[in-house]
């Protein structure tokens, strides 16, 4: 395993959609195989998920695409095993151009915790929980010295104030991927004398982040 180092790492805000890929079938299998008659993608293409029927999992989730067939896309990182049965039709939107967080300092990846349920009766001596619904993911992010033009910085104050989502890629220096999709908050802004001013985000993730190797 390869230690992660914050060094150059490289933050991308997904920033020109392509065209739809229509999705005719998923598999249930680790990773999830969708079936797209001739959809044109390469791996390690990334878009995400959009008007899924039955594997309402997916709605929203964003993938990197594994091993790639004319026909078929392998989800990197992504089990379908335990996700409702596909059904109908789904959309699967790429992702075509990307723009650098070019002032990212450091990013954070929480949440997912699961909520606690108490399933304690009166034989038990202890109490007894058993987990409920896994909380939303959420990445937070550092900036230094913010600039308005900046094209990254202008997309996520954009979707901030429609309460869009964005799709972002993290490359860590290896290679490796970290790759989701989510509403981005408004960037705050602290300026103190004699020093850069920095500032902060975060992202609440829909569906999970997922990793990829290099």
């Amino acid at each position: 395993m390869t230690t992660v180092i914050g060094r150059g790492v490289r933050v991308e805000i997904g920033t020109t959609e392509g065209s739809a890929k229509t999705v005719s079938a998923i598999t249930s299998a680790n990773p999830g195989v969708a079936t797209s008659t001739a959809h044109g993608l390469t791996t390690k293409s990334v878009g995400y998920f959009t008007g899924v029927e039955g594997m309402v999992q997916l709605e929203g989730q964003a993938a990197r695409l594994g091993t790639v067939a004319t026909d078929t896309f392998a989800l990197e990182d992504i089990k379908t095993t335990a996700y409702g049965t596909f059904s109908g039709s789904a959309d699967f939107i790429p992702i075509t151009a990307w723009s650098t967080l070019s002032r990212a300092t450091s990013y954070s990846i929480g949440g997912g915790e699961g909520e606690k349920l108490d399933d304690t009766v009166l034989l038990d001596d202890i109490k007894q929980e058993v987990q409920g619904l896994l909380a939303a993911q959420t990445v937070s992010f550092g900036l230094s010295s913010l600039t308005v033009s900046d094209a990254a910085m202008t997309a996520l104050r954009t979707a901030a104030r429609d309460s869009a989502y964005l799709v972002f890629r993290i490359t860590l220096k290896d290679g490796s991927v970290r790759i989701f999709r989510g509403q981005p908050s408004l960037p705050g802004e602290d300026v103190q004398k004699a020093a850069l001013g920095t500032g902060t985000f975060s992202v609440t993730v829909k569906g999970f982040v997922t990793e990829g190797a290099a």
